[in-house]
């Protein structure tokens, strides 16, 4: 039998597909996964047996002709027995819709969106804890007739050609071995209210080395992000900018890999890395990880909010605005929380 899967952004969306997938393919080894994502994310699910990936160029399939392009050739490539949507977008459902059309069963993911929304209300919201994106994508499963567990991570295995990126990356820059703590920042997010204001990066960066003075840093980020990047290096031996835009993804989950701990946004690194199994430590302002987006596996430990302001959280993307004008519930997030959350992480004395 063949599953086809689809779900084409966003990157940290994608990623968290893999411990669904691992738990489907584990239980009902007769099954065959084709998942239909962008090109670039195959490598979250490398090693995961029965998962076929036919990675894709979006661009190339634009307007309903382009789905319907995209349609035929899938279809030349099954026959598939059932559809799992775990996108439930305009484009998944076209695509879909045509399968149906040829008798295809199709099982669709369930977003919640009106639980989503009764949680960013101004007024009268009903914050309680909502399915994670991971628990959501097993239901389609368990209504396609494969129910399953996740299995014990991590979820993402890292292929032998991100290991090689990993390793040339760090002798360009004469890093032959590891000492040290090493420490991943992802300050970046694709809203900007979901990201600490600059200050608060900056004084971060200064307490890490003061704290911990056998550091070396790692700013991750986009090609275009790199910029800032390098201002706030300066010039700063112990501190080393992956970008994307350069290494690619699989070159990033090499270098991932390897940290003791990664710190960031409500953002795609952070899902990653908590899938890698590495441990986090995410700052939740304007969003919240009730609202399904926690880091998977370290739904306590690896998040640091402020709990007691009754107007979190105004978003469930971050694409919105502070109706308060304060930021609060990412000013009142501190530097020393962060050094103080690595070391309950690392079990480390700590001066604060």
């Amino acid at each position: 039998m063949n599953l086809l899967v689809l779900r084409f952004s966003a990157m940290g969306d994608v990623a968290l597909m893999a411990p669904a997938l691992i738990a489907v393919a584990a239980k009902y080894t007769n099954i065959q996964l084709t998942v239909v994502t962008r090109g670039n994310y195959a490598p979250f699910f490398y090693n995961i047996p029965n998962v076929h990936v036919i990675g894709i160029n979006l661009k190339k399939y634009k307007g309903l002709s382009g789905l319907y392009r995209l349609f035929k050739e899938l279809n030349k490539l099954g026959p598939y027995e059932k559809i799992v949507d775990l996108h439930s977008s305009v484009r998944s459902r076209f695509i879909s819709f045509f399968f149906w059309i040829r008798g295809v069963s199709v099982f669709r993911i369930i977003k919640g969106r009106r639980e989503k929304m009764r949680q960013i209300r101004r007024t009268r919201k009903i914050l309680r804890k909502l399915p994670h994106t991971v628990d959501r994508y097993l239901k389609v499963f368990e209504k396609a007739g494969f129910p399953a567990s996740v299995r014990k991570g991590p979820w993402i295995n890292v292929d032998p050609e991100s290991k090689i990126y990993a390793k040339d990356f760090l002798l360009a820059r004469k890093i032959d071995k590891k000492e040290g703590l090493w420490v991943g920042y992802a300050p970046f997010a694709g809203h900007k209210l979901k990201e600490w204001p600059l200050e608060k990066s900056l004084e971060l960066l200064k307490l890490l080395k003061e704290e911990f003075p056998n550091i070396r840093i790692f700013l991750f980020g986009s090609s275009q992000e790199a910029v800032q990047m390098e201002e706030w290096r300066n010039g700063d031996q112990s501190m080393t900018i992956v970008s994307g835009g350069k290494l690619g993804i699989r070159g990033e989950l090499g270098i991932m890999e390897r940290m003791d701990v990664i710190i960031g946004m409500d953002s795609s690194n952070i899902h990653i890395a908590a899938l890698l199994k590495r441990p986090v430590i995410a700052l939740f302002g304007t969003t919240h990880p009730l609202s399904g987006f926690a880091p998977f596996g370290q739904e306590d430990t690896g998040v640091l909010q402020i709990e007691d302001l009754p107007c979190r959280p105004c978003s469930i993307y971050g694409n919105t605005t502070c109706y308060r004008k304060d930021f609060a519930c990412m000013e009142r997030i501190t530097p020393e929380d962060v050094i103080k959350r690595i070391n309950v992480i690392k079990n480390i004395n700590t001066l604060f």
